[in-house]
């Protein structure tokens, strides 16, 4: 299994600090872990990407429901209800390629980040296998009260 398993939470907790990539590489070398190099540059882009468009929301409680103040409104034509997104964070196996994806729920009111992540890593995991992939790492990066009328 590769070593790159289990740091996207350090990535991410570095990313939000400021750190740079480099500084986190070290830092994670001298706690006698880490990957390779491109693999580590790879995750930390992708944390970094998420720290600078979500700075707060990997970081709230994970077992609430966003509340209407952490929401962004987003317009649609007919759409209602609360839209939530998880960032999926994957290595595959045999190109040691690092990726991500998104997976959205749309609920009248919203669930927990935790159910929200516990339902986009099942419906990750049944494609995992076959695609001979790995999950790094999943964070709830946004949730949206969808507005009708607007669009």
């Amino acid at each position: 299994m590769a070593r790159i398993l289990g740091l996207f939470p350090s990535a991410l907790t570095a990313a939000r600090m400021g750190m740079s990539e480099a500084a986190w590489e070290r830092q994670v070398r001298a706690e006698g872990l880490g990957a390779r190099s491109s693999e580590m540059l790879q995750l930390w882009r992708i944390a970094k990407n998420i720290a600078t468009r979500s700075p707060d929301e990997p970081f709230r409680d994970i077992g609430a429901v966003p509340t209407e103040s952490e929401r962004e409104d987003w317009p649609t034509r007919k759409a209602t209800g609360v839209a939530q997104t998880v960032t999926l964070t994957y290595r595959d196996r045999t190109t040691g390629e690092i990726k991500q994806t998104w997976w959205r729920t749309v609920t009248p009111n919203g669930i927990t980040r935790e159910r929200a992540l516990a339902m986009a890593t099942d419906a990750y995991s049944e494609h995992a296998e076959s695609y001979d992939q790995d999950l790094i790492g999943a964070v709830h990066t946004s949730a949206y009260t969808q507005l009708p009328g607007i669009v």
